[in-house]
């Protein structure tokens, strides 16, 4: 129920998406998240500087050793089943059946049939419907090769304490081999795919789609989509879903996961009593998919066993020899995931069909390929952007020597981000975004090169030109002996803390990274050795080895067009490049707008699409939609007003890429610093401004409090007025989150302002700062290398109620100081710049020309619009709005709120207490008082006035022209506030003494007097957590009706929602409902929404709907608190004055209020919600060639009311709804 201090949960207003090549707030790491190539947060027990060095061992003679307490075993009927226990969180586990089935098995007649098998298998389940309100989550997916069915589940039942993990495989065993199969439910399926596959058809999956098409053009991959073709989907018969059921889901072709806090012997026991019951039997068509190519298949034993590293040895995993070119082999085998011995196969053995591959490496060089260029256009594209692919075989990690070619993949792109960022600070970068990626996907059976440009139209030529100049400079010279020592040093650094955390890594993190290695092939790192296998090779580690890296990998795009002299390079001089040799481009795709504005830039902007970014079912559509968009660049199309067409073709982006003569001299090295703000500079600040901690409660006798006792909270006080929360944890261990926030926000612009100082001053003044990305006296590359060094994280944004910035880092070698000192200088000596300022302004720009480009962010204006009028500072500002701001302006509003008496931080982490202190009285209580300064102001003053429009003002449709259909709607209203007394909206927030909050008491026992009941409803109401309580388990109960009216009994969508926005400062707050469905049915599906909303008032809410979304939250809550994250958000605002009711007492009391809370409380906020159409403000969006919706049905239903006619158009059926209201109940009550 208490949210961070940042945007409200379920704002409309959506912040511009951070460039590409951009660094999103401060700072961020030069790489791709963590290093992602060993068991999470493994834990060494020896030092850096008790290791030896491994100079003069045989790296590729080393094997790394599978984890010793992963048990890999197979039952009698061929189910393999993998275990690993993991004690976080404790006495939970994840339990996920893996069907070795996907799209890619699909016959050309069956395309989506392995999804909608999924979907009738998993909601079909009848023992899987049993273990709803027991605390256990469970959901499904399927991708090209595998349908997974997975569950998060408690120890024992919530409702009658018995353990969890006997039904949960029970449910599993029904799940995947003993469904069903009703017509009824089919038929039900049917429509959810049908409306899962339009929800999902953006133009953001479309650029998908085409990438993966393009990519993987000579395989299944590039045409086999999970989602698959609604027609086909339409007419299958149940027999024939039966009979890809019968085919595929056999014990055999499947493997189960258990990971968690569970004891072995009995999960194997339990595994063999409920699976061991499925007869054991082949898979028809199966074997002879056995050529050998591309098969996934597991370990039968724990692995460590002799006889399992030599087989590893021998076939490299893969099926090949550690040198693909001196085996003799072809590339294609050395693809393989990780294969039991040949000689011991059976035909039905085989888990994954193999793929074909065209690799980008030698063999192909020779025969004079060369990738075409690819273009897909679309009106409601954007941006230009350009994607360079390379697929290569994935290299299995076997030894030492695989470990370490990856930590040098690692180097490489760490090295290639940096310098990207830095062209990108240039007063005018001609991109938005450039980004280079090597990654293994298990799920395609390669290793893919990415290069990734982004740009306005206009830009195009330029962005091309610097990616190109970079990978060149970076593949011809390699890095830097400083560059090497740099990000080595700070990958060792993130290992090392992710080391300290083996016990606190969540099962199912653990869960996918076994997955995940066992289908590329990878040992699975024992958690405890990970580390030391890093420390053994970094020494081993040279420039010229990572330069031959990047001289290998980088060529698919240095050399593009120019492969002949390619070949000539390697051949005069093979050793200076590393296996598989140079790689060319597999394949080149541009995504066009097929419109840009006069100026030459976009006429909205699109987020850069990441190829895979929508791989799961729920994000999948027919592919042939997506080749349908092709048709939408008729050259006789007329451009929309203000735009005219953007003309490129496939030789002018040929030309571009291969461009001679770019200047590609190796860069000079940048100076890192040591600190930011030197002792001696530290010293002087204390002596002459004496900082002191302060009372934080009048009266409070302890100079250094003590924690509180319940919560482990400390609440400091410095003596220039900053407020500091902190709480040790040891959920990560060696790290650490830092969260500053001040009060005001975007709520203290003015309304209805056009100016300098206007609408966005705040909102793009931020992104200003955060854009500068840098302080003090040193520059923008001195500042992220210092960042990047010591894993510092930062992002620095604003909402509507405050500007928040947030750390996370590495506490080890003075990272609390490091941080404090960038603090420090933020807060004491920012850097403005104009370069910084039109960047953020094109940024801000280009997002609001895309608003109406995208359906749902549309839709959602429209009611934003209708609800708060002129009033644009919870909406996106304006490309007029933004270019009327000035730097000077925005210095001066965003200024206003970072001073040191409007400021609140919090830090929770694993630091020393004695640390941190010292830290926070050097460089937070340094920084300079500003008494005369405002602070957040009256909030109500800043209240938004929601309208009061005339009906047909309130309830609107709208349509977006595009080449697919698709459609949406909202409904939106005013909401409770989250604080204080309902019914009070807009009335001050009195603060409270916390001393005085008694803690809830359990709801009356059965026979309690009326005394005692009125005595327990009075305490419970009086508590500062009750609104938000009751909120959060009404939203919870509504959502559950939803989902089960709409979704499930009615089949008129595959999603829907009930958010609320509610707010901590200002006193106000509104709910809305999103629902996707087909045009032909989104008016069936809002008004279907609509009447659920309504439905408390005809079928009440019952004690058992409210004891199961009390579990939900609670469960959630319980889970949450292993999280940095979490704790940093329950922290945030317990010292503000802004938000006064908020106490340390509201974090002790969190799980108690919720179990207090009653079926009258439910109803009580239920009542102070207005869902009549005179109080509710609606929104229906489609998308097609033609609009279908001329009015919205709520004014149709008014007018046919009037005696226009009968019935109500648009409308459910009464008696259906009504009868879907009455199955939800049952449901419940037999839940």
């Amino acid at each position: 129920a208490l949210r961070p201090g940042g945007a409200p949960v379920l704002s409309p207003v959506l912040s511009p998406p951070a460039a590409r090549g951009s660094r999103q707030g401060m700072s961020r790491l030069g790489w791709k998240g963590r290093f992602p190539l060993v068991a999470p947060r493994a834990v060494s027990e020896t030092s850096d500087q008790e290791h030896q060095p491994s100079a003069g061992l045989n790296l590729k003679e080393l094997t790394l050793e599978n984890h010793p307490n992963l048990r890999i075993g197979k039952l009698s009927n061929g189910l393999r089943y993998v275990i690993l226990p993991n004690p976080s969180p404790p006495n939970r586990f994840e339990a996920h059946l893996e069907v070795h089935a996907g799209s890619v098995d699909e016959e050309e007649d069956e395309q989506g049939i392995a999804h909608l098998v999924e979907h009738c298998t998993f909601l079909g389940s009848k023992r899987r419907e049993s273990l709803l309100g027991t605390g256990a989550r469970s959901n499904a997916y399927t991708d090209f090769h595998h349908t997974v069915f997975h569950v998060h589940a408690p120890h024992a039942n919530a409702n009658n304490g018995r353990p969890m993990l006997p039904a949960v495989l029970d449910a599993l065993t029904e799940i995947g081999f003993e469904p069903e199969m009703l017509p009824a439910r089919i038929e039900k399926e049917r429509k959810a795919v049908t409306a899962e596959a339009q929800m999902m058809n953006t133009i953001e999956y479309r650029v998908d789609c085409q990438l993966l098409q393009y990519l993987h053009w000579e395989n299944a991959l590039g045409c086999r989509f999970p989602i698959g073709k609604m027609d086909q989907v339409q007419r299958w018969t149940r027999d024939e879903v039966y009979n890809f059921w019968e085919k595929h889901y056999y014990p055999e072709n499947a493997t189960l996961y258990v990971v968690g806090d569970v004891d072995v012997q009995e999960t194997e026991r339990l595994i063999e009593e409920n699976f061991g019951r499925v007869p054991a039997r082949t898979g028809g068509k199966r074997a002879a998919k056995n050529d050998g190519l591309d098969a996934e298949l597991l370990v039968e034993s724990s692995g460590g066993a002799e006889k399992e590293k030599e087989r590893e040895r021998e076939t490299n995993g893969n099926g090949g020899g550690r040198n693909a070119e001196e085996s003799g082999m072809d590339l294609r085998e050395t693809n393989t995931g990780l294969l039991l011995e040949r000689a011991h196969l059976s035909p039905a053995g085989l888990i994954r069909p193999p793929v074909d591959h065209q690799w980008g490496c030698e063999p192909m060089i020779q025969t004079g390929f060369q990738a075409p260029i690819s273009v897909f256009r679309h009106r409601l594209l954007q941006l230009f952007q350009l994607s360079i692919f390379c697929k290569l075989p994935i290299q299995p990690m076997k030894t030492l020597d695989d470990l370490k070619r990856a930590f040098m993949v690692r180097v490489m792109l760490s090295v290639m981000q940096f310098r990207i960022n830095a062209r990108y600070v240039a007063a005018d970068p001609p991109f938005i975004g450039i980004e280079l990626d090597h990654s293994d996907s298990g799920r395609e059976g390669c290793a893919v090169s990415t290069l990734t440009i982004t740009s306005e139209p206009k830009d195009w030529r330029g962005a091309v030109q610097v990616a190109i100049q970079e990978i060149r400079r970076l593949q011809q010279h390699g890095v830097t002996a400083a560059e090497l020592e740099r990000y080595k040093s700070a990958l060792l650094r993130d290992s090392e803390q992710l080391a300290e955390g083996a016990d606190s890594v969540p099962s199912l993190d653990n869960l996918e990274f076994v997955m995940e290695s066992m289908a590329l092939g990878h040992a699975v790192i024992e958690q405890r050795q990970a580390h030391e296998y890093l420390l053994q090779l970094a020494d081993t580690i040279t420039p010229e080895e990572v330069s031959a890296i990047c001289k290998s990998i980088l060529s698919f795009a240095s050399h593009y067009d120019d492969e002949a002299s390619l070949l000539q390079e390697y051949q005069a001089d093979p050793s200076k490049w590393a296996t598989p040799g140079p790689s060319i481009a597999t394949a080149v795709v541009a995504c066009l707008p097929t419109f840009m504005d006069a100026s030459g830039n976009s006429s909205g902007a699109a987020a850069p699409m990441q190829r895979g970014a929508s791989l799961a079912t729920t994000q999948h559509v027919d592919p042939s939609l997506a080749a349908a968009a092709l048709d939408d660049t008729a050259s006789d199309e007329e451009p929309p007003e203000g735009a005219i067409r953007f003309e490129i073709d496939e030789a002018e982006i040929r030309e571009a890429i291969s461009e001679k003569g770019l200047e590609i001299e190796a860069l000079e090295d940048v100076d890192v610093p040591d600190s930011l703000v030197s002792d001696e500079d530290a010293l002087a600040l204390m002596n002459r401004l004496n900082p002191t901690f302060v009372e934080v409660d009048a009266g409070s006798p302890e100079t250094r409090p003590l924690a509180d006792p319940s919560t482990g909270v400390v609440r400091r006080r410095l003596s220039n007025g900053i407020m500091v929360n902190y709480r040790k944890t040891d959920n990560e261990p060696m790290g650490a989150m830092v969260r500053v926030v001040a009060a005001g926000g975007r709520a203290l612009e003015e309304r209805g302002v056009l100016g300098p100082d206007g609408h966005g001053v705040v909102a793009v003044g931020t992104r200003t700062l955060s854009e500068s990305g840098t302080v003090g006296d040193w520059d923008r590359a001195q500042v992220e290398l210092f960042c990047i060094s010591r894993l510092i994280n930062c992002v620095l944004e604003a909402n509507e109620e405050f500007i928040c910035m947030d750390f996370h880092f590495a506490v080890g070698d003075g990272g609390m100081a490091a941080v404090l000192q960038l603090l420090h200088l933020f807060l004491e000596a920012p850097r403005w710049e104009e370069a910084a300022m039109e960047r953020s302004k094109q940024m801000y720009i280009s997002h609001y020309r895309a608003l109406p480009k995208s359906l749902e962010r549309a839709t959602a204006d429209r009611i934003m619009q209708s609800m708060l009028g002129n009033d644009r500072r919870f909406r996106d500002p304006s490309t007029e709005e933004v270019a009327a701001l000035t730097l000077d302006a925005m210095k001066e509003n965003v200024m206003a709120q970072l001073h040191a008496g409007n400021l609140e931080i919090s830090i929770v982490g694993d630091f020393d207490e004695n640390e941190l202190e010292h830290s926070i009285l050097m460089y937070l209580g340094t920084v300079e008082p500003k008494p005369d300064m405002p602070g957040a102001g009256d909030a109500i003053a800043q209240c938004p006035t929601v309208c009061s429009p005339p009906l047909e003002e309130r309830h609107s449709v709208w349509h977006l022209k595009d080449s697919d259909e698709r459609a949406c709607a909202y409904i939106a209203g005013i909401a409770p506030c989250r604080w204080g007394e309902f019914g009070k909206q807009q009335e001050p927030l009195v603060p409270i003494d916390a001393a005085s909050i008694p803690s809830p008491p359990p709801p009356p026992a059965p026979g309690a007097t009326e005394e005692e009941i009125e005595r327990n409803r009075e305490l419970r109401r009086r508590h500062p957590l009750y609104a938000s309580a009751t909120l959060g388990l009404l939203s919870e109960m509504i959502n559950s009706r939803l989902f089960t009216t709409v979704r499930d009994t009615l089949g008129l969508t595959y999603d829907v929602s009930f958010e609320m926005s509610l707010f901590d400062r200002l006193p106000t707050g509104w709910f809305y409902v999103n629902v996707t469905s087909t045009p032909q049915k989104i008016k069936d599906a809002m008004m279907a929404s609509m009447r659920v909303l309504r439905s408390g008032s005809i079928q009440p809410f019952t004690s058992r709907d409210l004891l199961r979304a009390k579990r939900t939250l609670i469960t959630r809550h319980e889970s949450d608190l292993k999280d940095n994250g979490y704790w940093l958000a329950l922290l945030t605002h317990i010292q503000s004055p802004a938000v006064p009711l908020k106490s340390v007492e509201c974090l002790r009391d969190m799980t108690l209020m919720y179990d207090a809370i009653t079926v009258e409380d439910i109803y009580e906020a239920y009542n102070h919600f207005d869902f009549s159409d005179e109080a509710t403000f609606t929104c229906i969006g489609t998308s097609g060639q033609e609009a279908t919706l001329v009015d919205s049905p709520i004014l149709q239903t008014r007018i046919q009311a009037k005696g226009a006619g009968t019935g109500a158009p648009g409308e459910v059926d009464p008696e259906a709804f009504l009868n879907a209201i009455k199955n939800f109940m049952d449901n419940m009550q037999n839940s």
